[in-house]
């Protein structure tokens, strides 16, 4: 029986619309996404997150390799977005591991909105688990990340 591990949550509230917010988390995660957060050997030219379900997740590098991230499982614009986390414990990618991220995009005013992160079935680690569970819980991983995109989208506003 596969124990049932804790979904890591963060969120941010950034100063844009919804539409907005969803665009910048979409169509410009190389602008806020952490660089020193890639799986690849060259530094990043470009994250791309294809808009559409199962439109691929990738990053580009300066070297022109490419490298997987996830598949988009769910494409809602400007509410809901589910992408998958494919990379292992070993940081390389892994097209028969499938954990989730699930990011929403909640109105609070016109042009402020809350952005809800739910990393989820982390049992699809196998042993490794709850040690992923720690590294994501870590301040430098979502929590960064999410930081990182709310200053991109400040400098939107």
């Amino acid at each position: 029986m596969t124990q049932v591990v804790e979904t890591i949550r963060r969120e941010v509230t950034v100063g844009v619309s919804r539409v907005r917010a969803f665009e910048i988390f979409t169509a410009d995660m190389t602008s806020w996404w952490p660089t020193a957060h890639h799986i690849g050997s060259a530094p990043i030219a470009e994250i791309v997150v294809e808009p559409r379900v199962g439109g691929r997740w990738f990053t580009r590098h300066e070297d022109g390799t490419e490298t997987s991230t996830g598949r988009v499982a769910v494409w809602d614009p400007p509410g809901r977005l589910v992408v998958t986390w494919q990379i292992g414990a070993d940081w390389r990618y892994h097209d028969d591991l499938v954990t989730s991220v699930e990011v929403r995009f909640l109105e609070e005013a016109p042009a402020r909105t809350r952005v809800v992160l739910e990393h989820r079935d982390l049992e699809g680690f196998g042993e490794h688990a709850e040690a992923m569970r720690d590294t994501f819980e870590q301040p430098g991983a979502w929590t960064a990340t999410l930081d990182a995109y709310a200053v991109a989208a400040g400098k939107a506003s």
